[in-house]
């Protein structure tokens, strides 16, 4: 199989194909492609595969085309052919298959691939047909093609805004996933991760994981989008929070017990195309409220969000702990409201500044957050940038300081000492700090382990995007004893 093909004189159009033909030829972009399903057959104890590419060939139509092969001639397919090529399909047949769904709902069939929009399906077997990247020198040929990746073959009529599915009803765990159509801009991509799954003929083997906040003008607190593909994966370390939008075809959606709300996930049938083209109104007015919405800090540190700290002046409300958490989380709560203020009177009982996560980096590229022990960002993008055109340090440092406050109700476990609040109580910034000898750090510590403080907090409630309670000093005063017992005796 050579690695890249060339255009052969008797290609046709994917309208052209008919259930008859056993040596159809075409030239066509990859928008979608499968896993590689690998199995062992029976009848000559050898491990074949089979995997799926959805093609396209004009603004109106797309196909699927399985390849079937043995498990090293899957492989090389999918380690060679990626979402976005323009590639030669050179002897394949066609296959009848059951008319689209005219319904709008995805038949059983559907839901593991992409729907077609002809009543026909392509066939590769090995020794018979093959697959291969076009000829990069074909430009005419190359550029209208790469252009479909952008250009929706399904109008924007279908698609629903995210609050009319992210409600939750009574019973919605129990009810099983849908396929929708939606429109939305990419709010936060969160780093990759990676996780074993056990399966029963192969063992356990590594899957990569992507988690994305997307929203739209209908729901600016954004909804969980889920990538677990590849080449997805691979292709969303581009995407920019804020800007980059997607118009998402057959995304499932389904009600998750951690969020404890709808969430979205890429599913073998799911279309998803970058940047839509031509900008329709609702694209216009979506990137519009994109450009303006504050965007909100969904990643695991969400308490170093300090952009928009209320004034310590203007935070009078004494509380103890015991209430802070009633508010916050218990019977107290006040749903109308995400956040509230609070002036508490206690003791500093730890003082994490010695921990790992006492310093936070921000990527200067990606404006990622990145946990101190690490070294450099997973985003590709950063690594290419950095690689070629960016001088100086790759990072910023801030502290993330983990503190605890104890009064006579309980300890506030919580709290994060973060940003320049920070710098300005500590008295240096974190550039500064990490160059300090061990000595002053711990003097640094003890000036404030076992104090007692008038601390002023910004307490931000646990939501479906962020599942933890986020507690953040805004200002702190050391304060003696006897004015501690005051304030605790008048209130």
């Amino acid at each position: 199989m050579s690695e890249v093909g060339y255009r052969t004189r008797n290609t046709l159009r994917l309208v052209d194909m008919q259930p008859t033909m056993t040596s159809f030829s075409t030239v066509a972009l990859i928008i979608a492609k499968s896993e590689p399903n690998i199995f062992l057959d029976k009848l000559n104890s050898e491990k074949r595969g089979v995997i799926n590419f959805t093609l396209r060939d004009s603004k109106r139509h797309i196909v699927n085309c399985k390849c079937w092969g043995i498990q090293a001639c899957v492989e090389e397919y999918n380690a060679m052919l990626q979402i976005g090529d323009v590639v030669d399909v050179v002897g394949a047949k066609v296959m009848a298959i059951t008319a689209p769904n005219s319904s709008g709902g995805l038949s059983e069939h559907q839901r593991y691939q992409p729907r077609s929009t002809l009543p026909c399906a392509l066939v590769v077997n090995e020794g018979y047909g093959y697959v291969v990247k076009h000829n990069s020198d074909d430009v005419a040929t190359l550029q209208p093609l790469r252009q479909l990746m952008h250009q929706p073959h399904k109008s924007m009529s279908t698609v629903l805004k995210l609050s009319d599915v992210r409600c939750t009803a009574p019973g919605a765990e129990l009810r099983p996933a849908v396929f929708i159509d939606l429109l939305v801009v990419v709010a936060a991509v969160r780093p990759v991760r990676e996780l074993k799954r056990k399966v029963a003929r192969n063992g356990n083997y590594l899957m990569h994981c992507l988690e994305l906040v997307v929203i739209d003008a209908s729901c600016p607190d954004g909804m969980m989008f889920t990538l677990w593909h590849a080449d997805w994966i691979r292709r969303a370390q581009y995407w920019q929070p804020g800007k980059t939008m997607l118009h998402l075809i057959d995304v499932r959606i389904s009600h998750s017990q951690y969020y404890a709300c709808p969430v979205l996930s890429h599913a073998s049938c799911t279309l998803i195309y970058e940047n839509p083209l031509p900008k329709s109104p609702d694209c216009q007015a979506l990137l519009a409220f994109a450009a303006t919405a504050p965007l909100k800090t969904y990643d695991l540190f969400a308490q170093t969000d300090l952009d928009n700290l209320p004034a310590a002046e203007q935070i009078q409300t004494q509380m103890t702990v015991q209430q802070i958490y009633a508010r916050a989380e218990g019977e107290l709560q006040d749903t109308t409201s995400e956040h509230f203020t609070a002036v508490l009177y206690a003791m500093v009982s730890k003082f994490d500044i010695d921990g790992l996560t006492n310093c936070i980096n921000k990527n200067k590229s990606c404006l990622r957050l990145i946990p101190n022990n690490r070294n450099d960002c997973d985003n590709e993008h950063c690594v290419l940038q950095f690689s070629m055109d960016f001088s100086g340090a790759r990072f910023e440092y801030f502290f993330n300081i983990n503190i605890q406050l104890s009064d006579q109700t309980g300890t506030l476990m919580e709290s994060r000492l973060s940003g320049g609040v920070a710098d300005h109580l500590l008295g240096l910034n974190a550039d500064a700090f990490q160059r300090l000898l061990e000595r002053r750090k711990t003097e640094l510590k003890w000036r404030f382990l076992l104090k007692y403080f008038e601390v002023k907090l910004l307490v931000k409630k646990p939501t479906a995007m962020r599942k933890n309670l986020t507690v953040i000093v805004v200002d702190m005063e050391l304060i003696q004893l006897e004015q501690l017992i005051q304030k605790m005796t008048t209130f």
